[in-house]
């Protein structure tokens, strides 16, 4: 298995470490990034333990997600022997912002 992050996905980390770096701290930005990327990649050992993300079953993939933080969602497909990352999602923004953002 693999892991591939998707350009959306990419946006997503980038945003968040921003956010932090500039509100918060470096310290904690580089640690919540660090903890998104650890949570992906235990995805390899076990790619199916995140739940079905029910909120996207409309969609043409089955995305399953990871909690990071309580507040961070990683969404994410397994296709043939890859694990695609599609998105990083900020449980406090609006669901269907969030929604609207997969394809």
């Amino acid at each position: 298995m693999k892991i591939l992050w998707l350009g959306f996905a990419e946006e997503d980390l980038d945003s968040i470490y921003q956010f932090y770096a500039d509100n918060n701290s470096r310290y904690f930005a580089n640690k919540l990034y660090n903890q998104i990327l650890d949570t992906a990649d235990n995805l390899i050992h076990s790619p199916r333990m995140g739940p079905i993300e029910w909120d996207l079953s409309e969609k043409d993939e089955e995305y399953r997600s990871l909690l990071v933080r309580k507040y961070f969602k990683i969404i994410y497909f397994i296709e043939n022997e890859n694990i695609y990352i599609a998105a990083v999602w900020d449980c406090r923004q609006d669901p269907y912002t969030n929604i609207n953002k997969i394809k």
